[in-house]
């Protein structure tokens, strides 16, 4: 209790003494198509699935993320495979040709500068350990939790409204899920990082789970597409096409890389090189990636979800594709459109960064006092009652 007390206030001292900076006009997040602030993506029980799409650059904050001599992405590449070993990359086999992506987990609720945590991976379904995420990584994510506040609160608001109205228990849990989430500073603590030195490669079409409801993507080096299958209704239909009827493949008939299943104006290629950073909800549209054989250096990126806190809480929303998750992608998607609409949505800036690095290593210190208090505090409490007894 004491441990938490210290927690809420050095967080509040912290962030109430962060020093104001002029954000770059390249910080602000801006509709990707502005005629259409909101999509839709796959089909849902009583309509396709809403979401909004968001683009911001920065080279500076990517310079800064980069340059991090104790992280992972500042080395020679012929060193790229000791990376497995220090920060928990692993091959992942992302299709049928076998092609392999490193992949890393990590978690990124640092303010106190937690050591090993766990973290719900929706390609596994199931709670993994992570490593703490690279110190610049952590103070951006806690810098752009608080530079766009106002974006955070007005989600929260939005979600515990639709929950008081609510006209089922199902609806009201999930909204909740989503809710203590981002009351809790768990938005975007679950980073999936990866890296990408191959030539050319397709990913296969596919959505994500329930922790992208809320995605932050980030490209710091290299280049890829993203192509998004979206729709400008959510009652439209797919593109009739013959092999509906005929039982292929079961994915084919909507991938994003089957002409056949989109008219033109409904897919996207969103073209993502250094310093690129996309905010959007990959659970409610089909994409893939596509990474071009022409580029020169390794292509990382940093994909920044949802970090549940219980395996109930994961389980009840990853699995679920129902009109419930549509009626909360739709809160999300509605409230991050008119959150871009108002300028809320910004990336840091480096300096703001930086005073949250000091902060959280602030923060590791009266950590390290508070727990050693409480430690002394527990031993006094054993010695003097056993002590008093034999007076």
């Amino acid at each position: 209790m004491k441990l938490k007390v210290w927690h809420v206030l050095l967080r509040h001292v912290f962030f109430a003494c962060r020093c104001a900076a002029t954000v770059p006009a390249c910080g602000i997040f801006r509709h990707y198509d502005d005629n259409h602030p909101v999509s839709y993506g796959v089909q849902l029980p009583m309509g396709r699935a809403p979401f909004a799409f968001a683009m911001a650059h920065s080279e500076d904050l990517t310079d800064y993320l980069l340059h991090d001599s104790s992280g992972p992405f500042e080395v020679d590449p012929a060193r790229f495979a000791s990376l497995q070993q220090d920060w928990g990359f692993e091959e992942d086999s992302i299709n049928e040709e076998l092609e392999n992506i490193l992949k890393a987990d990590w978690h990124a609720d640092s303010f106190w500068g937690a050591g090993y945590d766990q973290v719900f991976v929706p390609r596994t379904d199931e709670f993994l350990p992570a490593r703490p995420a690279p110190f610049r990584v952590q103070a951006f994510l806690d810098a752009f939790r608080q530079a766009s506040s106002k974006c955070w609160v007005r989600l929260a608001q939005a979600l515990r409204a639709h929950e008081l109205k609510a006209d089922n228990a199902d609806l009201q849990e999930c909204l909740g899920v989503f809710r203590h989430c981002i009351q809790d500073n768990a938005h975007f603590a679950g980073v999936e990082a990866q890296v990408w030195q191959g030539g050319d490669l397709i990913m296969d079409s596919h959505t994500d789970g329930a922790t992208a409801l809320l995605h932050l993507g980030v490209t710091l080096g290299g280049a890829r597409t993203l192509r998004v299958g979206r729709f400008r209704e959510r009652h439209s239909p797919y593109r009739p096409q013959e092999n509906r009827r005929r039982g292929v493949r079961s994915g084919d008939e909507i991938s994003v890389w089957n002409r056949e299943a989109y008219d033109r104006q409904e897919l996207w290629d969103i073209e993502q090189s250094r310093g690129s950073f996309y905010l959007t909800s990959p659970f409610c549209f089909e994409h893939g990636v596509k990474y071009g054989r022409d580029v020169s250096s390794p292509t990382l990126a940093l994909q920044c979800r949802f970090a549940f806190s219980n395996y109930s809480a994961a389980q009840l929303v990853n699995g679920q594709r129902t009109n419930t998750m549509r009626e909360v992608a739709q809160v999300i998607a509605h409230s991050l459109a008119d959150a871009i609409n108002g300028q809320e949505l910004r990336l840091p800036t480096v300096q703001e960064v930086q005073a949250a690095a000091a902060q959280i290593s602030i923060a590791k210190q009266c950590r390290k006092a508070a727990i050693q208090q409480i430690r002394k505090d527990n031993v006094a409490a054993v010695v003097v009652p056993c002590t008093s007894s034999h007076q």
